[in-house]
């Protein structure tokens, strides 16, 4: 039983050896793919049906892949692999369909599609997409894939213009951050299983044209509002001007009438105040004035007192009681003066001598009158 079985090994793994070089030798086919077709079916595949495959049970195959191509083996239970290159063996024996799907980075054009703008301008657009196949067997199971794409891309580019203003379409970079790839990406990711099959790498602008006539009246229509909106502000601004004139006018009135008024307080105060200056230099004067007459009251009565006894002559009783009643007025006025300047001193606007300054009878009309009298005495004694 071991003796069968090792020729039985051997020409097992010469079988296998012979399908991996056949293989190798043959290479891979060229594949050539549609303009809008992202597979093509390869030849199928028997496995087992060689009498000497059959006979020793060798199931087996080579896959030889064009670069950049994906190989989508299809079971004979119906079964869908993504499949690298290379040698296959211990399968089933039947039937396998082979799928080739295209690798490559393709790009393909749009139609033009024609729009307004949400500023009323009518737009033709045209986007050249760029995408690849992301899962090679999902898709497979979609319906012509690259043609449903393109449909829901223009019906995108439709929608795309109806969203935006004239000046925010132009977008020239096409790449990951520019707005039109934005916008496409994320509706594209919206729609499974397709988006799962295929990713958009790209998307640019291919034709941007708008209808002439239309744009110009358009923008002959936008230019008119433009004006009109700079006429409106150039008349409230006008108006604001004016109300601020108005109310600059009314403030500076105001201010002027408070500084004239604060101007004539300020005269007054002046006014008043050199009013009371003049008042002390009237009142500085009268004091001055007055100490001056009772100095030269005080010098006339000392002298006709010292006249008195330097004349040489006994004095009768006449010269003596006039001069007692000299020197007792002499104390009446000091006493008198003295209680005047008490009383200016504590506030009270009182005449001197208590309101008798005019009378005849005060202590410097006594010291006048008593002067007088004792020198028409000494006069016959000289």
């Amino acid at each position: 039983m071991v003796g069968g079985n090792m020729p039985k090994s051997f020409i097992y793994q010469a079988i296998l050896s012979g399908i991996e070089e056949r293989g190798l030798a043959e290479g891979a086919p060229i594949v050539t793919f549609p303009e809008r077709e992202v597979s093509v079916e390869g030849e199928d595949i028997y496995v087992g049906r060689k009498w000497l495959e059959w006979l020793f049970f060798v199931n087996a195959f080579y896959l030889a892949l064009p670069p950049h191509t994906y190989g989508v083996v299809v079971s004979p239970d119906g079964k869908a692999e993504n499949k690298r290159g290379g040698l296959y063996k211990d399968l089933a024996p039947g039937v396998y369909s082979l799928h080739y799907v295209d690798k490559h980075e393709r790009t393909t054009a749009s139609e033009p599609v024609s729009e307004l703008t949400t500023d009323g301008e009518k737009l033709t657009l045209q986007v050249i997409l760029r995408y690849c196949v992301s899962d090679p067997v999902l898709v497979l199971s979609i319906a012509n894939p690259v043609g449903t794409l393109m449909e829901h891309v223009e019906a995108d580019v439709a929608q795309y213009i109806r969203t935006n203003k004239h000046s925010e379409i132009a977008d020239p970079k096409g790449n990951s951050n520019s707005n039109l790839f934005s916008f496409f990406s994320e509706r594209h990711k919206r729609r499974e299983p397709l988006s799962k099959a295929i990713s958009i790498t790209g998307i640019e602008l291919k034709e941007f044209r708008g209808d002439k006539e239309y744009v110009e009246m358009r923008r002959k229509a936008q230019i008119e509002e433009e004006q009109n909106k700079i006429e409106q502000q150039q008349a409230q601004y006008q108006q604001e001007l004016s109300r601020l004139k108005a109310q600059n006018k009314v403030e500076n009135e105001k201010h002027l009438a408070e500084v004239e008024k604060m101007n004539t307080v300020h005269q007054k105060e002046m006014q008043d105040i050199l009013h009371d200056v003049k008042l002390r230099q009237i009142e500085l004067d009268d004091k001055s004035k007055h100490l001056q007459r009772r100095e030269d009251e005080f010098i006339r009565a000392i002298d006709a007192i010292s006249n008195s006894f330097s004349s040489g002559y006994p004095l009768n009783a006449t010269v003596i009681k006039t001069m007692t009643d000299l020197v007792a007025a002499l104390k009446e006025e000091v006493g008198s003066e003295a209680k005047s300047m008490a009383e200016r001193t504590a506030g009270e606007n009182k005449p001197a001598n208590g309101g008798n300054r005019t009378s005849p009878t005060t202590p410097a009309d006594k010291v006048d009158q008593l002067t007088d009298t004792l020198l028409k005495l000494l006069k016959p004694k000289k």
